[in-house]
């Protein structure tokens, strides 16, 4: 009969403790070649076990180390580690690990604007620029009409220059509410498409509705004169 207080001895151990790591089907003396080819598995054990020897804690001695240590050659290094069984990690490190491979703060790449959002962007920023050519025609005629009234040229002048500017602002805001998928890099397309046409109609609409309405007088004069 086998007394079951007695301790079961493994791998000629000589009664010192075997830590858990350790698998009792595997030679301990692939501990040994690990901690002496793999500088992780060496950091890793030298980290969670400081007051113990790697041949204790599987259960050997110095000679085995020894030998194995001799054994071993820097020619034998790369292959070894290739072949090397993954190092049992803590719960710790294994956390530690996942929050280093960790994609999901990675940006996703921008996708690629279809054709046919393209041809919908082009479509609309026609429509824009249309728009403001409308705008320019009616406003410049319109403003013969608005400021007839100012005797003083100066104020005149001035005064359809203004209402040029907030016809523009109207044209911008009514660009914003087209929603057209301009890219980051064009937001500006909103202001500049087509403002020199509209800068230079409206003045050409104005300056003509303004010649045609004086026409028939003798002091005929033109606005910027």
């Amino acid at each position: 009969m086998v007394g079951h207080g007695k301790k079961r001895i493994r791998f000629g151990s000589k009664g010192k403790k075997i830590e858990d790591f350790v698998d009792p089907d595997k030679d301990p003396r692939s501990y040994l070649k690990r901690y002496l080819l793999e500088e992780k598995y060496k950091d890793w054990f030298d980290r969670n076990y400081p007051d113990q020897t790697i041949y204790e804690a599987v259960g050997l001695n110095e000679w085995d180390y020894n030998e194995m240590k001799k054994k071993l050659s820097p020619d034998q290094t790369v292959e070894e580690k290739s072949k090397t069984e993954p190092e049992p990690e803590l719960e710790s490190e294994s956390k530690i690990e996942t929050k280093s491979t960790d994609t999901s703060k990675i940006p996703p790449t921008q996708p690629a604007v279809s054709e046919e959002q393209q041809n919908i962007t082009k479509k609309r920023t026609n429509m824009l620029f249309w728009l403001r050519i409308g705008f320019a025609l009616i406003g410049g005629a319109s403003a013969t009409f608005l400021f007839e009234g100012i005797e003083d040229t100066e104020e005149h002048r001035w005064s359809s220059i203004i209402f040029m500017i907030v016809l523009f602002i109207i044209t911008c805001f009514i660009a914003k509410g087209m929603k057209i998928n301009f890219p980051k890099s064009d937001r500006k397309k909103l202001v500049t498409t087509g403002i020199g046409s509209f800068i230079f109609l409206y003045l050409f609409a104005w300056i003509m509705t303004y010649t045609l309405l004086n026409l028939p007088r003798d002091d005929l004069s033109l606005p910027f004169t």
